[in-house]
């Protein structure tokens, strides 16, 4: 239990220690109202985000599976709703909030490349939708923070591709492709214990 929770009321502490099952219960209904087989289905799924962000803010005790749980459909449907920027922008952040909150009692694989071509696609190339700017930018303040929260997950090996994906950019430091290198590999490289082969290799 939390320390902020052991000062509750005898009360109020008793009914805190169903928070745990009522988490659980709140990730079963939003994997429910997810369906892989229709991306529309993910807006159905915002309503439960503002639920899981109180129980970020009330620091619950909730069980490290169920917020793995939570952070795969998270994944899941950002990766799966390509071009619904508001529902990047709502998943992508309260999996930053997670990551923030709980990221020693996490163990998983995260995959860069995702990420990335999410990046390339929204933002680098000449596919202008309809939402305004704010937006734009609300989205891509999103998803580079949630590359930079994800760095700590990135599985063996991720050091390596990355570095092998933009050295080419980085081969003449007078072209402006030099500063995207540089921009990409600050982003995204990792400097996690299962990367550390690559700096000292």
């Amino acid at each position: 239990m939390h320390l902020y929770n052991a000062w509750l009321p005898p009360a109020v502490a008793d009914a805190a220690r169903g928070e745990a099952a009522a988490f659980a219960g709140a990730v079963r209904a939003a994997k429910d109202a997810w369906r892989p087989d229709d991306p529309d289905s993910a807006y159905a799924t915002l309503k439960w985000i503002s639920v899981f962000d109180l129980f970020i803010k009330a620091k619950s005790d909730v069980a490290p599976e169920d917020i793995h749980a939570l952070v795969e459909l998270g994944f899941g449907i950002f990766h799966a709703s390509q071009n619904k920027f508001v529902v990047q922008i709502k998943w992508g952040g309260l999996l930053i909030r997670l990551f923030k909150k709980h990221a020693e009692r996490l163990s998983l694989d995260v995959q860069w490349r995702p990420l990335y071509e999410t990046l390339i696609q929204t933002h680098f190339k000449r596919n202008m939708g309809p939402e305004g700017w704010k937006v734009r930018q609300q989205h891509f303040e999103t998803i580079t923070g949630l590359v930079h929260a994800s760095r700590t997950f990135f599985p063996e090996g991720a050091a390596a591709e990355i570095w092998l994906e933009f050295r080419p950019l980085l081969e003449n430091p007078w072209h402006n492709s030099a500063f995207e290198g540089v921009g990409f590999v600050r982003l995204f490289l990792p400097a996690n214990s299962r990367n550390q082969d690559h700096f000292t290799t």
